[in-house]
């Protein structure tokens, strides 16, 4: 999500955070109790003008600048190094990081995953997360960055998808119409032809997008028991060590810059990381998912002051398309039915 939501979803995307009862919501459910009418006219209001809720807001945008800044090094790195090797060191840089964490916490968020019964959801994440993020980050190296961010944030248009034919869930005919939304947007933009198979940036793109959309159903199921330090761990652990064969087959001698690019990677894969668990204490899902996109405008200014990428018109109404697609998907998934 990559994500990575991988992201991503990255997908990565990709990082979602089992909703749970905040200091914010249960101070509304005691008002509720005590003034019906009163405070359900503050819950009304309360979409718009809580200040949690722009915080929520604030912080998974400033999250996602930080997963396009990740991208952007990325791309620098990879005139020097091979994806997998850069894929790898970023995760031992990552995990170099968050080790002294675990150490001070005396290893209680290993231990609580070391489970028979848990460990295999561990596995699944890491080879679909890494599969994702290798993804993503190779079509960035190859081709634009903004496309290869559009294309990872497609998690949302196929998660209903993959739930449909595999889990048996129904699909509304509003979430069809924004799923069909999307995938026309997603034809724009990777624009099918005879060059795609000698620039697959696009297709590889597109892959990143369908393999954060599976980690991040398995990482669903993990949210109902693992805390976010823990799947993070596991993550890096278990990515380490299924990445290690890819980095030294693809093995490039290091200088400094390079290094150095790709140390600044993990410091804002970390940093994505922290910020959109923190997000979604503070809102759900179906409030600011929708702020995901920003990345697909701050990879497009990136990718236009630094490396010269725009855009013809056709990928343009794509990108708006998947957009509008993706945002309506998160928001009539994850919105919380009414009560009979």
């Amino acid at each position: 999500m990559s994500s990575f939501q991988t992201g991503g979803v990255l997908r990565l995307q990709l990082v979602s955070i089992h909703p749970t009862l905040t200091k914010r919501q249960k101070i509304m459910t005691s008002e509720l109790s005590r003034t019906p009418t009163a405070a359900s006219s503050s819950a009304q209001l309360e979409p718009s003008l809580s200040p949690a809720l722009w915080l929520g807001a604030g912080l998974i945008t400033v999250g996602f600048l930080a997963n396009t800044v990740q991208g952007a090094l990325s791309k620098v790195a990879q005139s020097a190094i091979g994806p997998g090797q850069f894929l790898w060191l970023l995760l031992l840089f990552a995990l170099g990081a968050l080790l002294p964490v675990e150490i001070g916490r005396r290893g209680r968020d290993l231990q609580h995953g070391f489970d028979q019964k848990v460990l295999p959801y561990y596995v699944l994440r890491a080879v679909f997360g890494l599969c994702g993020f290798y993804f993503f980050i190779w079509a960035a190296g190859l081709g634009s960055l903004v496309s290869a961010n559009v294309l990872l944030n497609t998690t949302p248009i196929f998660i209903p998808v993959i739930g449909a034919v595999v889990l048996g869930k129904q699909i509304s005919l509003r979430l069809w119409g924004a799923i069909a939304l999307g995938f026309v947007g997603l034809l724009l933009v990777v624009q099918p032809n005879a060059d795609l198979l000698s620039n697959p940036a696009n297709l590889i793109g597109l892959g990143s997008g369908l393999a954060a959309a599976i980690e991040f159903l398995t990482v669903r199921s993990l949210n109902q028991t693992q805390s976010p330090l823990s799947q993070t761990l596991y993550y890096l652990l278990i990515g380490s060590i299924l990445m290690a064969p890819i980095a030294l087959w693809q093995w490039q001698p290091l200088d400094a810059h390079t290094l150095k690019f790709t140390a600044g990677a993990a410091a804002s894969f970390l940093t994505f990381q922290l910020l959109l668990v923190q997000a979604y204490r503070y809102a759900e899902p179906h409030q600011i998912g929708v702020f995901q996109y920003s990345s697909v405008i701050f990879s497009a200014i990136i990718g236009w002051l630094f490396f010269n990428e725009i855009p013809n018109w056709i990928a343009a109404v794509g990108m708006v398309l998947i957009t509008l697609g993706g945002a309506l998907a998160i928001y009539l998934t994850q919105k919380p039915q009414p009560e009979n």
